[in-house]
């Protein structure tokens, strides 16, 4: 039985630095994530546990070992920002404190999950349109006629940046990455 509930979404960090955000414990034991793969799993309000098999093989959660070092969980973030542009699209204004840049982090990445349908505003030559996802929103900004400024679920605000030229355009294959409008 693990401590934490089973409705609560997760971050996992891996043995790459990569971070993936899991809507409860359920969907972490169902990925296929295994535990000599996994740095650290955190729960929304910072409390870091290891992913690790029970007796029987069954995967779980260990016991909480207390809050995540914010500055190290906030540097490492950053650095996976860096090496995988592609998946990590969205550049936010990061905060000072642990609780907020944990909302921010849990909300990024559930923004950047494949398939998300959240609602986005697409805000361009004098419209504002509405976009179900990240997918959406980009083949509305790729499409308009002018800079656009995007508005994701939670009131972040953006200037869509394309990169049309070297190594990063290659990763992001014709997609913009959203650069936070700070204030």
């Amino acid at each position: 039985m693990n401590i934490i509930s089973s409705t609560v979404p997760l971050v996992v960090l891996d043995d790459a630095g990569v971070f993936r955000r899991y809507r409860d414990v359920g969907a972490l034991v169902g990925s296929g994530q295994r535990p000599e793969s996994t740095r650290c799993v955190v729960d929304r309000d910072g409390q870091y546990f290891h992913l690790e098999t029970d007796p029987a093989g069954n995967l779980r959660l260990s016991r909480p070992f207390g809050p995540i070092e914010f500055h190290s969980l906030r540097g490492q973030f950053v650095r996976d920002q860096h090496r995988h542009p592609e998946l990590h699209r969205i550049l936010r204004v990061y905060p000072d404190t642990m609780g907020a840049f944990l909302d921010s982090l849990f909300e990024e990445l559930a923004l950047e999950e494949p398939g998300d349908e959240q609602q986005w505003l697409v805000i361009a030559g004098g419209q504002t349109l509405r976009a179900p996802g990240l997918d959406a929103v980009d083949r509305r900004v790729v499409r308009a006629p002018e800079a656009s400024v995007v508005v994701d679920p939670f009131g972040h605000r953006y200037r869509p940046r394309m990169v049309r030229r070297g190594g990063l355009a290659r990763r992001l294959r014709g997609r913009p990455v959203y650069v936070e409008i700070a204030g």
